[in-house]
């Protein structure tokens, strides 16, 4: 495309100059993109790069999943980044189009060709970004498909409904590429992360972790809380209102009913880390049916809120789908967001439980890496967490005195765990310790599960 369509092709389209500066030169994306712009200006910022197994001459569709605020648009705009500053692309073979505005399939369809038919079969990078907004969306990208639209470039598709972008992408297959990896998702910071974070050059101390963690359970992995905690000294009503907005928005989108879900999430807070069934979760609300109950709870594990965690089956290593679950909201920052609109709401009047943010976190950080569960014999374990061939037992208690009680299902696991406040690893009764924000850094070094494993 010469550079004279470029320009009438932005005018056509100035809805989408913002996002797409690059076109006049990288120094202006750099400088004016609103995302770029936002970051740059943060104390503590982050770079998301799981782009980086994305390869130019792989065409195909690829989708990026993962909830609001954690960075989605703003890791795209470092692959643009990328690609230009690595010549990958020209930024003629580039567009970038948010849906916010763009309300159906034609209106899709009219936009994506009318860039796709200025490449002459060059090679692009296509991001369009938050397209569960678009009513039947699914049915432009199959048909562009169809089309052989697709073969010369990489087609990205984002969007925070997991299951919804997931679905619709199943009704299109052998049409998405031959990329061995086709489909990611974006957390929230792990404290892994945020430690790296706070020390980029350094190995922190045990105690360090310690003071890092505490802070981590005010501001969890959301990059907006954790530079107000760092420049303020506490997260912001404004920040709050912002994720609480987010949450809220997403319901009434979908047509759902505002009041269900705050007596909803007043029950998950009330149960805290205890078992409980659909049933008796419904029968505890009082104001909704089963299904509905149910389909709530799914929602707010497809825009990663809620986690749940079905109890374990030893001899088939999975879940018992009828007996009770066990809810962990997934980050300690979004509990607190919840927290503070149910109290504002008049739905709660108690304090936050230290105990139940760090259970949660310990079961949230494992749900990332593998399948996990509970157990529950004569007594109860935790998070059951399978990893790489291997199930871990793990053991959550936020206080310094470790009773013989407390290991004894434990020692039912070969590879079992107890996490604690106690400030340094070592072994109680033949069974691991460890400080539990130690664990959830390292939590991530293969050498560190495989001595743990083989230990």
């Amino acid at each position: 495309m010469s550079a004279g369509a470029t320009l009438l092709a932005m005018v056509m389209l100035p809805a989408y100059l913002p996002h797409n500066r690059f076109k006049e030169s990288i120094s202006a994306f750099r400088q004016l993109d609103p995302h770029l712009r936002e970051l740059s200006q943060l104390r503590y910022q982050y770079h998301p790069d799981w782009w980086q197994s994305l390869h130019p001459d792989i065409p195909g569709i690829y989708i990026l999943t993962g909830g609001r605020q954690v960075g989605k648009s703003t890791s795209c705009k470092l692959l643009i980044q990328h690609c230009l500053e690595n010549r990958w692309f020209s930024p003629e073979q580039i567009f970038y189009l948010p849906c916010d505005e763009i309300y159906d399939a034609p209106a899709l369809s009219e936009i994506l060709r009318y860039f796709l038919d200025g490449l002459s079969h060059q090679p692009f990078l296509l991001i369009i970004d938050e397209i569960t907004y678009v009513k039947n969306w699914d049915r432009t990208i199959k048909a562009l498909a169809d089309e052989g639209c697709f073969r010369n470039g990489l087609c990205l598709l984002t969007g925070s409904d997991t299951l919804i972008l997931k679905e619709a992408a199943s009704r299109f297959p052998g049409r998405r590429g031959k990329a061995e990896k086709t489909d990611f998702h974006l957390y929230p910071l792990s404290f892994s992360d945020y430690v790296t974070l706070r020390s980029p050059l350094s190995k922190p101390t045990v105690e360090t972790l310690s003071t890092y963690f505490q802070d981590y359970l005010l501001c969890g992995g959301y990059l907006r809380a954790i530079n107000d905690l760092a420049e303020k000294g506490e997260v912001t009503p404004a920040t709050y209102s912002t994720y609480e907005q987010w949450v809220r928005g997403d319901f009434l989108k979908r047509g759902k009913n505002e009041d269900f879900l705050l007596a909803l999430l007043h029950a998950l807070y009330t149960i805290g880390v205890s078992q409980i069934s659909y049933s008796k979760l419904t029968q505890k609300i009082g104001l909704l049916s089963k299904e509905t109950c149910i389909d709530y709870c799914q929602f707010l594990e497809r825009m990663d809120i809620l986690i749940t965690l079905p109890a374990f089956d030893q001899n088939r290593k999975q879940g018992f789908p009828r007996k009770d679950k066990k809810f962990h909201f997934t980050d300690p920052f979004i509990y607190r967001v919840l927290h503070h609109w149910l109290k504002r709401s008049g739905y709660l009047n108690a304090s936050i439980v230290e105990g139940t943010l760090v259970e949660a976190s310990v079961a949230s950080e494992c749900h990332r890496l593998g399948r996990t569960f509970y157990f529950k014999g004569q007594g109860e374990i935790d998070v059951i967490w399978l990893h790489n061939n291997t199930t871990h037992a793990i053991e959550v208690k936020w206080t310094q005195e470790i009773s013989p009680h407390d290991l004894k299902m434990l020692k039912q696991f070969k590879n079992s765990l107890i996490l604690s406040q106690l400030p340094h690893a070592g072994t109680i009764d033949h069974i691991r310790s460890y400080p539990v924000y130690q664990f959830l850094y390292l939590i991530h070094d293969e050498a560190f599960l495989s001595d743990r494993s083989t230990g």
